[in-house]
């Protein structure tokens, strides 16, 4: 893991600058931009432009090559290449935001644009200090504050297993303690004992934590399959200093054999509904089709309403407000179970590909937009 961390924060280490010469980004981030431009060296400004160009250049290529990964058609090709010309886009993006007219673009943070804004918001989340990367520091975070998350029943840390709780046959899952996108993830299964569980760990390797396998809640049994449903709600702290949800996504398994039930793992995205909790329609994370229906069972997904929806934006809100304050930008991954809504984790780099491609329309064109700029802003 260690090796994998050092490539994504050298990738994520120079902002790309959104165009040759002048800035072709969103109208929401247009004032972050001249601040950029302004703010650089001329030294800067020269190697922004010839990566611009390099860009550029490489925009054909690129195309070509999503054309041929998602089986789209020529006609589609000569039009990415157009808009993202126009708008200085990665065609992959145009792809999987299904971006048909270039004025589409105007609410949308682009991917590669994901990273310097959120080390912006959030600078606590790239450092080795950041509780939200730590499942274990984040769950003793959420317990000091009577926050509903599952407890560390154990601990391997260092090729060290210890065991803290009696884990009294329940089943238990073990997760890579500083893992993400689901990789890694085990179903223990029922665990008689604090012996039965020590026979269990695997020393060696990641440090692991492990915890009670929460129990989907049963009005969403029939689109869950073997994994646990969550939901990404996204809040960021708004002019008062307050959380607010700004975006929220389902997700499920789309595979009976899936045990998480993430994009990675071929889960499918829904855009909820903030102030009912409604479901629209499905999809996957790196394309093909809408589903209104679960492509593994048939159950409906459109129009039907997540359990305890207000608690599950209350627990959101309450989180950010009483323990994690110190991030401007939280994504909350929230499990509706029978007992009700809990935590499972909370993410300081919640990206913008699986709101922006389940919801159909850009980040930029709501709250989320108005509060990415004013914290911009509060921060240049």
């Amino acid at each position: 893991m260690a090796g994998y961390d050092h490539i994504y924060f050298l990738k994520k280490a120079w902002p790309l600058y959104p165009g040759i010469f002048e800035p072709r980004s969103a109208g929401f981030l247009r004032d972050h931009y001249a601040r950029r431009r302004r703010q650089r060296s001329a030294a800067r400004a020269l190697a922004d432009a010839a990566i611009g160009l390099a860009f550029h250049a490489w925009i054909p290529l690129r195309a070509g090559a999503v054309q041929r990964r998602f089986g789209l058609d020529a006609a589609w090709r000569r039009r990415a290449v157009a808009i993202a010309r126009a708008r200085f886009a990665d065609p992959n993006d145009i792809a999987l935001f299904r971006i048909e007219r270039v004025e589409q673009l105007d609410d949308y943070v682009r991917r590669f644009e994901d990273a310097a804004i959120n080390k912006r918001l959030n600078p606590l989340g790239w450092t080795s200090d950041c509780v939200l990367s730590d499942k274990h520091r984040f769950a003793e975070r959420c317990a000091a504050s009577g926050l509903p998350c599952p407890p560390t029943v154990a601990l391997v840390e260092k090729g060290r297993a210890e065991v803290r709780i009696d884990p009294a046959d329940q089943p238990m899952i073990a997760k890579p303690r500083r893992g993400e996108g689901g990789d890694g993830v085990r179903m223990l299964g029922p665990i008689a004992d604090r012996s039965a569980l020590m026979a269990r760990l695997q020393t060696g390797g990641d440090d692991v934590i492990v915890q009670p396998l929460v129990t989907v809640h049963p009005s969403l049994a029939d689109i869950a399959l073997g994994a646990l449903p969550t939901v990404r709600i996204v809040t960021m702290l708004d002019e008062q200093g307050q959380p607010e949800v700004v975006s929220a996504t389902f997700r499920c398994a789309s595979d009976p054999k899936a045990r998480v039930d993430n994009m990675k793992a071929g889960g499918l995205i829904v855009p909820v509904d903030l102030e009912e909790g409604r479901l629209g329609l499905g999809c996957f994370g790196y394309g093909g089709g809408d589903h209104d229906r679960h492509p593994a069972t048939g159950a409906p997904i459109e129009g039907r309403r997540l359990p305890d929806w207000s608690d599950m934006r209350a627990l959101a809100r309450r989180a950010h407000r009483e323990a994690f304050v110190d991030y401007v930008i939280i994504g909350w991954d929230i499990a509706p179970s029978p007992q009700g809504p809990i935590l499972i984790e909370g993410n300081g780099k919640p990206g913008v590909l699986m709101p922006q491609r389940a919801a159909r329309r850009g980040l930029g064109a709501g709250r989320y937009g108005n509060l990415l700029a004013y914290h911009l802003a509060m921060k240049a």
